[in-house]
């Protein structure tokens, strides 16, 4: 069971706040734990939070994009960290970032009428060709963008609303979150790994290791190998995060493409179902749609778990 350190408070999890750095430095110095440096080989263990932000896991007004039950998932991935301190080697928090001007938001595009498009609005290349929209930013590249989106993953072009905006308070890890992930890392001397994604205007990113449409003339424009490679060093990889309906779910399609051919490496992922939720659409069941690929995955030889669950 859980023993939990005296500054952290159950209570403060949904809420915004200023991390108290030093507190939780004094308090993770008195821990006598190994430095992960000396991990042995077939202890090394990688623990990936993807997107655990303030926009997504805080309830409105505070989070822009909130991810129902998103505080439980993050107390239980708390706990499990707490539980597992001289286990875990790294953490690698992911953190979406975004600009003012992304494709995927309303000031990139005009409808008909010269207005912006609003939030949830789709747009297709038939719209784009019936004149419905039409880009203002980067004309020649979003037509062919909206294009290729539909060819290579056969969706539409989603406009969302602002979040996860670089400078924000949306963008940070969730403060209760974070001073976990530092507790960890002063205890374990091992550094926190943050990895930025979504921030190339030209193409949404919801997976972790790669664009959406790959935008050639961005150095971080492909597929993000050097990270994967790191990861598939590891003995284990645990897969924590929101939305599993969305980006998680888009994370581990590209994990498992990556490393399709390499089934020891899809043998070393556990996904932490308990600790990640769908979005939660008036119309669309995601969490179904997560589900029968998250069976998909279990074919592939990942491993489905909860917390509850000792996988050491």
């Amino acid at each position: 069971m859980s023993s939990f350190p005296s500054f952290f408070d159950q209570s403060k999890i949904g809420q915004l706040y200023v991390p108290d750095i030093k507190k939780v430095k004094q308090e993770a110095l008195k821990l006598s734990l190994k430095p992960a440096v000396k991990d042995k080989p077939g202890e090394k263990v990688a623990a990936l939070f993807i997107d655990f932000q303030v926009d997504f896991c805080l309830a409105p007004p505070i989070g822009n994009l909130y991810v129902d039950d998103a505080e439980l998932d993050v107390f239980r991935t708390i706990e499990y960290v707490l539980n597992n301190m001289e286990k875990i080697t790294t953490i690698y928090p992911t953190l979406d970032t975004h600009l003012v001007f992304q494709i995927f938001y309303g000031y990139w595009w005009i409808d008909e009428k010269g207005n912006h498009p609003a939030p949830y609005t789709t747009i297709t290349s038939k719209d784009i060709e019936e004149g419905k929209y039409r880009p203002i930013i980067d004309p020649i590249w979003s037509i062919d963008y909206v294009r290729e989106l539909e060819k290579q993953t056969n969706k539409p072009l989603m406009i969302w609303n602002e979040h996860t905006m670089l400078g924000t308070p949306g963008h940070a890890l969730v403060p209760a979150l974070y001073e976990i992930c530092y507790y960890h890392a002063a205890a374990r001397k091992s550094q926190i790994s943050f990895q930025i994604k979504g921030d190339i205007p030209e193409t949404e990113m919801y997976g972790v290791f790669s664009p959406e449409v790959k935008v050639p003339k961005n150095p971080r424009g492909g597929i993000n190998t050097a990270f994967l490679n790191i990861l598939g060093k590891y003995d284990k990889i645990l897969v924590f995060g929101e939305a599993k309906s969305h980006c998680v779910l888009e994370s581990l399609f590209q994990l498992t493409s990556f490393f399709d051919k390499q089934p020891e490496i899809l043998e070393k992922i556990f996904i932490y179902e308990n600790c990640m939720s769908s979005v939660r659409h008036p119309t669309i069941d995601f969490e179904a749609i997560a589900k029968v690929e998250f069976a998909r995955f279990k074919k592939k030889g990942l491993n489905i778990v909860t917390t509850n669950d000792n996988i050491f």
